[in-house]
């Protein structure tokens, strides 16, 4: 449990109920007029208090903190794991639906997230259900998490499921913490060399293009193509730093378009390190929501279809797309993902151990658990490996300019540099 959750939950929690703030306009039994506001743990609670005041209110509205300053405007995956988080430790401790809600729009930061909570705490008043609101109502979280409050509805472990979501989406988190830093101090190594091989090429090559125009020296063929390029550079400079812009836009736009952006991911999928890490963090994804909601009561095809939902891979989702048809039709699980997935040896004799004792789910939980170990080892694998491969890449590419100046320069001057 987080230490922000824990500690809203203490301040805001009193008998087991949230008390938040309410506006109310009423009269009194003189016949004046009064308004106000008042602390309750829900609209009805605030209408009783009041009456015992001698004060008939016709209107009691909750103060949703459209008057006061947001820290920022746009919810982060942060915030919303905050936000399941806060949401399950409130009713776990007690507190009613609404009178959650009421407590965390009273000290959420975040615009978006504020409004996402309002609009689904209307539906709810309304006689909504959770699930649907917050499909509805917050379509950036994870597919699996309407799901499993779904299941959480059904049978009465409302506080469970919504723990159990933040947990994976508190893993899904770590897991692209784990990616960021392995590769945030190489990516840094390659934008700087990058820029330092464009200055390279438009202010120190030309200078050496300048120097051989007027030699009749025989310049070998790497050197000339390194001139030429350093003269186009220099002699572009608005066009030269305009592409740049314009690659960094459209890299910034593949990743945004979804598309795309699975196509780049299938790719990284196929690499070496890169690749491994994002498989063993695929399956234990894949396994750790499938036994959640088997765990939940969901039938094996329904945990199977909200699991394929929480996959990154395209193809691997197509995969346990036909597994999830093989199983409908009969088949085994672990028959299913041998014929339509690259399911690991060891993992297939986990699911086939777990379905032969009865207790899949647990078996796949620890699937998933192993899983989550090895994406950790393999992130630091990919750590140790990436900060020498950027450097040696620049390098490669900084020595090879240096060498083909050499080179030149050892042909102006008529002698052999071995």
């Amino acid at each position: 449990m987080s230490a922000t959750a824990s500690c809203l939950a203490l301040r805001s929690l009193e008998g087991l109920n949230p008390m938040a703030s309410f506006s109310y306009k009423g009269l009194k039994r003189d016949g004046s007029s009064v308004e106000g506001r008042i602390s309750a743990t829900d609209s009805d609670e605030a209408i009783s208090q009041l009456r015992t005041q001698g004060i008939l209110a016709y209107e009691v509205s909750a103060n949703d903190g459209a008057d006061r300053k947001f820290d920022r405007k746009k919810a982060r995956p942060k915030d919303r794991h905050r936000f399941m988080r806060q949401l399950a430790t409130l009713l776990r401790a007690g507190a009613p639906l609404l009178g959650a809600f009421d407590s965390l729009l009273e000290e959420e930061p975040c615009r978006e997230l504020s409004e996402q909570m309002n609009a689904i705490r209307s539906d709810l008043r309304a006689g909504g259900r959770l699930s649907e609101a917050l499909s509805r109502h917050m379509p950036t979280l994870p597919d699996y998490a309407s799901r499993l409050v779904e299941l959480g509805e059904a049978t009465g472990s409302l506080d469970v499921r919504l723990n159990e979501v933040a947990a994976q989406m508190e893993r899904d988190l770590t897991a692209a913490e784990e990616v960021r830093n392995a590769l945030s101090y190489p990516a840094f190594l390659a934008v700087a060399g990058f820029g330092a091989v464009i200055f390279i090429f438009m202010f120190v090559v030309p200078r050496f293009s300048t120097l051989l125009d007027n030699s009749d020296a025989e310049i070998p063929a790497l050197s000339r193509v390194v001139l030429a390029i350093g003269t186009f550079f220099n002699a572009h400079i608005p066009w030269v730093i305009g592409g740049v812009v314009l690659l960094v836009v459209a890299a910034i736009q593949i990743w945004r378009t979804q598309a795309l952006r699975r196509a780049v991911l299938d790719i990284a999928f196929q690499t070496p390190v890169i690749g491994s890490f994002l498989n063993a963090s695929d399956t234990a994804r894949w396994a750790r929501i499938t036994g959640t909601a088997l765990a939940a009561g969901a039938g094996l095809i329904d945990a199977l279809a909200l699991a394929e939902k929480g996959v990154m891979s395209e193809r691997r989702r197509q995969g346990l797309e036909q597994a999830r048809r093989s199983v409908r039709s009969g088949d085994p699980l672990e028959s299913a993902l041998r014929a339509h997935t690259r399911t690991d040896a060891m993992t297939l004799n986990l699911v086939r151990t777990g379905r032969l004792s009865g207790a899949l789910s647990e078996m796949l939980i620890f699937v998933a658990e192993a899983g989550e170990q090895d994406a950790k080892n393999l992130a630091k694998r990919l750590t140790a490996l990436a900060e020498p491969m950027a450097i040696a890449f620049i390098a490669s590419i900084i020595g090879l300019i240096v060498i083909s100046l050499v080179l030149a320069m050892s042909s102006l001057y008529s002698f052999d540099v071995v």
